[in-house]
């Protein structure tokens, strides 16, 4: 009899975890569902899974941040995002900082399976809704990331980066309490409403940087 996938949920609304369970419990085997951003590293390194869920708007801490910490630190374990935010930006920095597919919460149970199994051969999946690719450099510079200090493109470049706030504080020498201070300039001078919308920018010009470097 085939082994069941060995599967850890980030996820943090308690219904769709339910959904999970019962679309994946003949195919996976639910090791746990973590809701607390702070706690899925300890959860992924507690049980070795094949395979984690992961929600990128989890509280306390973003998926960016945990999948960035996934590939450092546990690269065996493939990490299937699924979330609301069906974005091309967040597909392609999200694949780039390591995840094996993105499919969005709303997926039919077949998508999912088919995006875990492929993750498992080692093989990327991205939903047909998702692939469509999004805008480089030119929507940066129209986005005002020229108007920007020196140290605000600084700090955005490391948002992008997937740095959560105290490694950019630490790396840059300053408090967190600065970065938080220069985060909210930032987005009043950008017009950026909520995390998402930072988060979102934030990739975008780590993606323009990558893609200026290639050529």
């Amino acid at each position: 009899m085939k082994a069941k996938i060995r599967l850890v949920v980030a996820e943090d609304h308690e219904m769709v975890a339910q959904g999970f369970r019962a679309m994946l419990s003949r195919h996976c085997e639910i090791l746990e569902v973590v809701r607390d951003g702070r706690e899925v590293i300890e959860c992924v390194r507690r049980h070795r899974p094949d395979v984690v869920l992961l929600d990128l708007s989890l509280p306390h801490r973003t998926g960016v941040d945990i999948l960035t910490d996934l590939a450092k630190t546990m690269p065996e374990v493939k990490v299937v995002v699924v979330t609301m935010h069906v974005d091309p930006i967040l597909v392609d920095a999200t694949l780039g900082l390591g995840a094996c597919a993105f499919v969005p919460k709303d997926a039919g149970v077949e998508e999912l399976k088919a995006a875990i199994n492929e993750a498992v051969a080692g093989r990327r999946y991205v939903s047909r809704r998702a692939r469509r690719r999004g805008p480089r450099g030119q929507a940066v510079d129209r986005m005002g990331f020229s108007q920007l200090t020196p140290r605000q493109q600084e700090i955005v470049r490391m948002i992008g980066r997937g740095l959560k706030g105290e490694e950019i504080a630490e790396q840059l020498g300053l408090t967190l309490h600065t970065i938080r201070f220069h985060r909210k300039n930032i987005a009043r001078q950008l017009g950026l409403e909520g995390e998402w919308e930072m988060l979102r920018y934030a990739m975008l010009v780590s993606m323009a940087d990558d893609s200026a470097a290639k050529n």
